[in-house]
């Protein structure tokens, strides 16, 4: 996947991170899109540190929301019940974050226009040089140009202030900077993406302002819907 100098490598096909529970989730929300925008709150309030008794209980009442206002049928409520429990009950950090990349692979890229070429998991080249070994979590390239994203289903969790540059996090941001400089020519958009809300994802833009992260955008739950 090439863009002018720069190009991502070494990465992964969508079905190589996809999985029975990760299918059955996106199969019901293509379904029923009406629903995406719940479920997403739902797993961007996940923590890998909660009891079960906990993650049963917001899964239960996300469901009873859907059926309460009328979104959702009782059987589909049951079923929706269901495969959440499997995918949050049997999960791992990995998977939620996975469900982040699928999610962004199929909408497709934010910026760039028209064909396009999408690989996960890669890492960014310049020439056959590798830049970093740092991946990047889902990249699309295409005539408009590269459009690379670090994803993070809880964007304030995991971009908290203070933002360190000696911090592994400091240290991702600096990279993620970086890349529009290294690439030099064509046009390189570079997002940290999640499922944040309107207000999550404002504070996360001017928190990076702040510590001169100038060429990071960040998208969130309302530009994945």
């Amino acid at each position: 996947m090439r863009n002018g100098k720069c190009s991502c490598r070494k990465g992964k096909t969508l079905s190589a991170i996809t999985c029975r529970e990760l299918e059955e989730l996106f199969s019901f929300l293509d379904s029923r899109p009406e629903l995406k925008s719940y479920v997403f709150e739902l797993i961007n309030l996940f923590r890998p540190t909660d009891p079960q008794r906990v993650i049963a209980e917001r899964i239960f009442h996300t469901v009873r929301e859907c059926y309460d206002i009328g979104v959702i049928s009782f059987s589909e409520a049951e079923e929706l019940l269901q495969i959440l429990k499997k995918f949050f009950l049997r999960s791992t950090d990995t998977r939620r974050g996975d469900f982040l990349e699928i999610l962004l692979s199929k909408r497709g890229p934010l910026k760039i226009k028209g064909r396009y070429r999408r690989i996960n998991q890669c890492r960014l080249y310049k020439g056959r040089k590798e830049i970093s070994p740092k991946e990047i979590d889902v990249a699309f390239s295409g005539p408009d140009g590269l459009e690379l994203h670090e994803c993070k289903a809880n964007m304030v969790r995991q971009w908290r202030d203070p933002l360190y540059k000696r911090t592994k996090k400091g240290r991702k941001l600096i990279f993620l900077n970086s890349i529009t400089e290294v690439c030099g020519s064509g046009k390189v958009f570079v997002f940290c993406t999640g499922l944040d809300g309107r207000f999550a994802t404002m504070y996360v833009k001017k928190l990076f302002k702040r510590y001169g992260y100038k060429n990071i955008d960040v998208a969130g739950r309302e530009e994945l819907l």
